[in-house]
């Protein structure tokens, strides 16, 4: 059966099926060796191992993104209210006024002489 398999799945399985099946096998005889109470106490201690890891690993994390912060000093500054001018409506349109340019009746309104 192992002559039709490809090189890569025979790879695989010497990398990595075999080795975890031994390991597995390994560490299942252990486990059974050992009385109920010891393994209970084993399965709790490496319980306790992990879970203490991970809030050390979250609490770092956390810590690491208030260091940045902290970092960062923002100050505060407060706008207020611009004192503008008070103009009418009358007195922006006479200002236009102003610039308003009259053009030539042969000239469109772009500025270009009309064919006619």
């Amino acid at each position: 059966m192992t002559k039709n398999k490809s090189p890569l799945a025979r790879l695989i399985d010497w990398v990595w099926r075999e080795p975890k099946g031994r390991v597995g096998a390994k560490l299942k005889q252990i486990c059974d060796d050992m009385p109920h109470k010891q393994r209970l106490m084993v399965v709790t201690v490496l319980l306790s191992a992990f879970v203490l890891i991970a809030f050390f690993v979250f609490g770092h994390a956390c810590y690491k993104i208030g260091a940045k912060r902290a970092l960062f000093e923002y100050e505060v500054e407060h706008l207020y209210n611009l004192d503008l001018p008070e103009h009418s409506v009358k007195d922006t349109v006479c200002s236009l006024e102003k610039f308003y340019i009259p053009t030539d009746s042969a000239y469109d309104d772009t500025g270009v002489e009309s064919e006619d």
